[in-house]
């Protein structure tokens, strides 16, 4: 019996040491290939040794980081934990993704909008309502359409599978999404509502138009909103467009596209049981078409249209300012520059229509500050001609443009108002002499 008692200890032992070195064993041996992580992580540097970092005491600790980084089976680790978290207690480990009713994946942002937890107040949509009129107009006088294009949210989609003890202190009477709608009518504002347009047909639509483990439209979706904005474009401008034509629809379980987003970023083991989406196959009907020059000002539901084709088949250009910050144009996930680093005013000038493209989760920042942006670029146009000259100087000067744009960077302030101010500075200084 002692024997016994004897091997089964040391077979035990055998098996914790094992364990405790088998993430070096599977690293040094490089034994498989671990799945990556979802979400974006900038890894750490291999730290170098010399006398200065082993001193200061950063080799160590960066070795420390980059260790913890690359043992083996980390990721694995990290989907097992996530795993236990999701099976056993309903919740995500990110506190930004919640995990509703029959595992539906929301993010707190777009449940803060349902709720109206994130309302800006009268004061401020009044603001935002007198901006966007104001916009309209100056664009008008441009000769370009201006739209404003409300898409839908997934927690105002499927409320009811959002966990109940976000509905303790009940539903505020206003939320971002419903005043600026009333702002809109109350200003005449040109705008398209997919979000109320979703949830009349929520029951009725042939295919889901929202996906259980994704933040974003379906496939789907997008394509009944992209051919609806095709058609409120086409009748602003008053030409005849490219038109979609739908040749099939595909059915799979496969979540292709951005239908699993946040599922992904949960990092678990196993994945999210979904069902199935319908993903529109279709062609262009172009001949004598007209194609315009538009650009959409958004955030991320604009990305699986940008990348769908439909955009470069139906408009003169692929234009996508991201969040009115990063310029998008040629089909990749590159940006071409920032917007901050051109005039702003020069750059929407050549565009015909303007799209601000936005989900209720993130109206309680309208515009992304293109309204702002916009009308004070406008109104420098009213400065003195001495000012502007120098501006032109600027711009014209690829290194002088290149120092206002580290001063921008330097100060935290915009490209035009870091010009503006430069520009300022030179004429009055010439005029006190």
């Amino acid at each position: 019996m002692k024997i016994h008692e004897k091997y089964l200890k040391n077979i035990l032992f055998a098996v914790f040491v094992l364990a405790l070195f088998s993430p070096i064993i599977v690293k040094s041996l490089n034994l498989f290939n671990e799945k990556p992580l979802g979400g974006v992580s900038i890894a750490s540097e291999k730290p170098i040794l010399n006398d200065s970092t082993w001193f200061n005491g950063s080799f160590q600790t960066q070795k420390e980081i980059h260790l913890n980084e690359n043992i083996g089976l980390r990721k694995t680790l990290i989907r097992l934990n996530n795993q236990i978290d999701f099976t056993l207690f309903n919740k995500a480990e990110s506190d930004k993704i919640i995990v509703g009713k029959d595992n539906f994946i929301f993010e707190m942002n777009y449940i803060d909008a349902t709720t109206g937890n994130d309302y800006i107040g009268d004061d401020n949509i009044t603001n935002f309502g007198t901006q966007t009129q104001q916009a309209m107009q100056i664009l008008a006088d441009m000769s370009i359409k201006f739209l404003v294009v409300f898409t839908p949210g997934k927690a105002t989609f499927f409320k009811e599978k959002i966990p109940a003890k976000y509905f303790t202190n009940g539903i505020k009477p206003k939320t971002n999404y419903s005043e600026l709608i009333k702002v809109c009518n109350a200003q005449n504002i040109n705008y398209i509502d997919f979000n109320s347009w979703f949830l009349k047909m929520k029951d009725t639509a042939s295919y889901p138009l929202f996906p259980k483990a994704g933040i974003h439209w379906s496939y789907y979706g997008m394509y009944l909103c992209a051919d609806s904005l095709i058609n409120k474009i086409e009748k602003d401008i008053g030409k005849n467009l490219p038109k979609l034509v739908l040749n099939n629809i595909e059915v799979s379980p496969e979540q292709r596209d951005t239908e699993y987003d946040l599922g992904d970023l949960m990092n678990l083991l196993y994945p999210i049981e979904t069902y199935e989406l319908g993903y529109p196959i279709f062609s262009y009907q172009q001949e004598n078409k007209y194609r315009p020059k538009v650009l959409v000002i958004g955030d991320s539901f604009y990305w699986n249209m940008y990348y769908s084709g439909i955009p470069t088949n139906v408009f003169n250009s692929l234009d996508f300012l991201y969040y009115n910050s990063q310029y998008y144009n040629d089909g990749s996930n590159i940006a071409k520059y920032d917007i901050n680093t051109v005039d702003y005013l020069e750059f929407i000038s050549e565009f015909e229509y303007v799209i601000i493209m936005q989900t209720d989760g993130g109206l309680n920042n309208f515009g992304f500050g293109f309204f702002d942006k916009f009308i004070t670029a406008t109104q420098r146009e009213l400065i003195p001609d001495g000012i502007r000259q120098y501006m032109d100087k600027i711009l014209n000067d690829s290194d002088w443009k290149r120092h206002i744009e580290d001063k921008a960077i330097e100060k935290g302030l915009s490209f035009d108002d870091m010009l503006f101010l430069d520009a300022q500075y030179m004429y009055e200084n010439e005029n006190q002499h």
